[in-house]
């Protein structure tokens, strides 16, 4: 086995210094740590986990530049080709952060595509991916890309669900783009969701790798300082309340609508969370789910209080 020990000292310290081929070496590690981790698990059975050999894939980039998560993919479902998803596999947070995002806001009665999350197949050898970590987003028929909230107000059913949308965006502390396309059937959705939670790639890059590196765990590192996170403030009521008032400056009955979510999280059940999150165990390692679960119970918290405080 080809030995990389300078490189895994450099990641687990934080370094930017990369051997030649790490990446696939990483990724090759991760996938063999998981595969021990899930084999005290049945086999995966859930309808947000779909398999790649049940799909055909090709380059996808509709605006011709490539963003922050890398270059896309479309997939077609083999047996009905008007199965669609926009996938995202370059960078290790997007599956993570998009899947669990998707499944919160849906609970919340928000208006996302569908995601699933695609498991390499046994034998796959399509060189698509960059990483094991592959989601899948409904590709959505559009009629504005990005449409002025004039537009959105006009032509969305959904138009009051803009103030909802940033109330997700304030609650979950995004800080990249705001993403509200409306689609050819009049409805707005939130997409590009990556950038949110306190978790990011370069913690998720060596999280899964359970081997040690001169003396150095990365999945034992990475997981004694994500399960000792301090989730007291979750919730940022400097940036809702921020976001609240330019809400409030756009349309002055909109209040109900931006909090709708802080109240709408707190219905959530630990049922909810915990089967979404063992699907994601599958994928990941099995303490980002401890991890999570201990978030979405804090933020759960915390909004309560913020909604009580500002409705």
């Amino acid at each position: 086995m080809t030995k990389f020990p300078s490189a895994f000292t450099m990641v687990v310290a934080g370094g930017v210094e990369m051997h030649p081929g790490i990446d696939k070496y990483m990724m090759r590690l991760r996938m063999e740590s998981k595969e021990r981790e899930n084999q005290s698990k049945p086999p995966i059975s859930s309808p947000d986990a779909v398999q790649t050999a049940d799909f055909v894939f090709s380059q996808f980039n509709p605006l011709g530049r490539i963003g922050d998560s890398g270059p896309l993919l479309l997939a077609k479902r083999k047996t009905n080709r008007k199965e669609q998803y926009v996938i995202k596999h370059a960078c290790t947070d997007c599956a993570c952060n998009e899947f669990v995002y998707a499944k919160l806001a849906r609970a919340m009665g928000c208006t996302v595509p569908d995601t699933v999350l695609f498991q390499l197949s046994e034998g796959e050898k399509r060189k698509y991916f960059k990483t094991e970590y592959i989601i899948g987003s409904q590709y959505l028929d559009l009629e504005i890309e990005s449409p002025t909230y004039t537009e959105i107000r006009e032509k969305a059913t959904n138009w009051s669900e803009y103030f909802s949308f940033l109330g997700m965006y304030a609650m979950f502390f995004e800080s990249d783009s705001f993403e509200t396309p409306l689609a050819k059937n009049g409805l707005i959705y939130r997409i590009d969701t990556t950038d949110a939670f306190p978790i990011s790639t370069w913690q998720l890059d060596d999280a899964g790798i359970n081997f040690s590196f001169e003396g150095k765990n990365p999945y034992d590192i990475r997981k004694k300082q994500l399960l000792s996170s301090d989730f007291s403030t979750a919730l940022n009521t400097s940036w809702c309340d921020l976001y609240l008032e330019n809400c409030l400056k756009k349309d002055a009955d909109s209040r109900p609508y931006f909090l709708e979510p802080f109240a709408r999280i707190q219905e959530i059940s630990n049922d909810y969370v915990d089967d979404f999150l063992n699907t994601l165990c599958y994928f990941y390692p099995d303490f980002i789910g401890d991890y999570f679960k201990r978030y979405i119970s804090a933020l759960q918290k915390q909004c309560a209080e913020y909604w009580k405080e500002k409705r």
